[in-house]
């Protein structure tokens, strides 16, 4: 046997426990990641402040720029679902050390957005501190929901993918049963008044703020989509994932548009745009405010809701980004304790753990520096598009290759040349405009310095590739680490 063959052979008996998560499942985990609740209750108020009251149109753009992104992984994920997912792709599409920098890079995408439910469960908490009128205020009581948070959180996602998305279900239907009271509330309340119901969120002429508000604000509309594609490094678990993979990444993502379109709309009704913009500038959540106003001490029920759907979102960010490390140190790319297996559910315990606390120790960082728990929150925010762009670029150039190079029997001119090249063409953009543009003219505390570390961080990955090319060039002449064999069963 070829030394290849045994390290292929190695690499399977180190597979995820498979079969585990069926349709719904999936279904759940990505609806989960994006959040109904927490997509609006965090950037809602954000998106009105940079934007002003058009932030239906805000998620309604986002959700165009991200839709070619969530093609191109369908289409990989019917042809050669990966535990590994834009790193394997790239691996076996362009090369290998391509595909080394996008697993860095796949990590860091979804090791931020994990970052930023902490901090906004800290910001919670400490409205509910203030709420039972506790002596513990301000940022002391935002620190230790981070630390509360990650606790918790590490505690379900150690005991396996099933365990961690019954409760990413339980979790999402709570919240999502909140957010429609709440709507229901404020459409009773306005239909009593003259006017108090109109289509005016949907004007692009109310935009406050010119393109370099828009942007920033469609930055913030990205946040809410980011993570959709933790489903694609769920594939080795999954039940048929050739199947079902595909179509949940495309019906999760715009049925979850659609709902914050609609409830977005309710919310920029319920309050007028200066009080919102006040809101943001004193560091509050404004959505607390409004509950507050709707409900009176039924402020309550959204706190708890904040706290169960950003548990949802920190779930489903930490499955991602530690099934991709595991997938790397499979491969012998990422220190080896992170390639091991534990108990019957075979849970990669040192990845999840190793993830969960870079995101409790650079949360706790930020406030640090920035002593404002939700500036920190937008610092994070806006540092997590710029990697999930980057991502989303190297799945659009891999789709484009592997269908002319590896399966060109299944060549689909829609799907495999026109979406990822609007694709790339839509993040590149993106970037320029929503990053570079909107951030670098923003003040340095949460704009330029984004870009400088996002930057830094990144020359930094391209550094760490070519060096392990060049120091482990044996571990480059291997296969993809594609997560599920291309014989797998597709049974349901």
């Amino acid at each position: 046997m070829g030394l290849n063959a045994m390290e292929d052979e190695a690499r399977g008996a180190r597979r995820l426990k498979g079969n585990v998560v069926g349709p719904l499942g999936l279904a759940a985990l990505a609806i989960g990641v994006m959040s109904p609740a927490i997509g609006l209750y965090a950037c809602w108020g954000p998106i009105e402040a940079a934007a002003g009251p058009i932030a239906p149109l805000v998620f309604l753009a986002a959700l165009a720029i991200t839709l070619p992104t969530v093609l191109s992984y369908a289409a990989l994920n019917r042809h050669a679902p990966s535990a590994g997912a834009a790193a394997a792709w790239l691996w076996t599409t362009v090369n290998p050390t391509t595909g080394l920098v996008a697993g860095l890079v796949t990590i860091s995408y979804f090791t931020m957005g994990a970052l930023t439910t902490p901090l906004l469960f800290g910001l919670f908490f400490r409205d509910l501190m203030e709420w039972a009128g506790a002596p513990l205020r301000g940022m002391a009581a935002v620190a230790i929901g981070v630390v509360l948070h990650s606790a918790i959180v590490a505690w379900i996602s150690v005991r396996g993918a099933e365990a961690s998305i019954k409760t990413t279900i339980r979790l999402m239907l709570i919240e999502t049963g909140v957010v429609l009271a709440l709507s229901a509330t404020i459409l009773m309340v306005k239909a009593g008044q003259p006017g108090g119901i109109h289509l005016g969120p949907f004007d692009p002429g109310r935009a406050a703020h010119g393109a370099g508000g828009f942007w920033a604000a469609v930055l913030l509309g990205m946040l809410a989509f980011t993570g959709f594609d933790v489903v694609a490094a769920t594939a080795e678990e999954a039940k048929a994932p050739r199947a079902h993979v595909p179509r949940v990444l495309v019906l999760a993502v715009v049925g979850i548009a659609l709902f914050w379109a609609a409830n977005a709309w309710v919310l920029t009704l319920s309050t007028p745009p200066a009080k919102v913009a006040d809101y943001n500038a004193q560091g509050l959540t404004a959505i607390t405010s409004v509950a507050r106003a709707y409900w009176g001490g039924g402020e309550l029920i959204v706190i708890a809701t904040g706290f169960t759907g950003l548990t949802a979102i920190y779930i489903g960010c930490v499955q991602g980004a530690s099934r991709v490390i595991f997938a790397l140190a499979r491969h012998g790319l990422a220190p080896a304790p992170f390639a091991r297996l534990e108990g019957a559910r075979r849970v990669p315990r040192a990845a999840v753990l190793a993830v969960v606390g870079a995101c409790a120790a650079l949360a706790l960082a930020s406030l640090a520096v920035l002593g404002n728990g939700l500036d920190a929150f937008v610092w994070w925010s806006n540092a997590v598009v710029f990697f999930a762009a980057i991502t989303f670029i190297g799945v659009n150039v891999a789709n484009l290759i592997y269908f002319r190079r590896v399966a060109p029997e299944h060549f689909n001119v829609w799907l495999n040349l026109v979406a990822p090249v609007v694709g790339i063409g839509l993040s590149l953009y993106l970037i320029y405009a929503a990053f570079f543009s909107a951030l670098w003219s923003q003040p340095f505390r949460t704009g330029r310095s984004v870009v400088i570390a996002c930057l830094g961080l990144f020359a930094l990955q391209l550094l760490i590739a070519a060096g392990t090319r060049l120091m482990r060039r044996h571990l480059f002449t291997a296969a993809g680490p594609i997560g599920v064999p291309q014989g797998a069963s597709e049974a349901a």
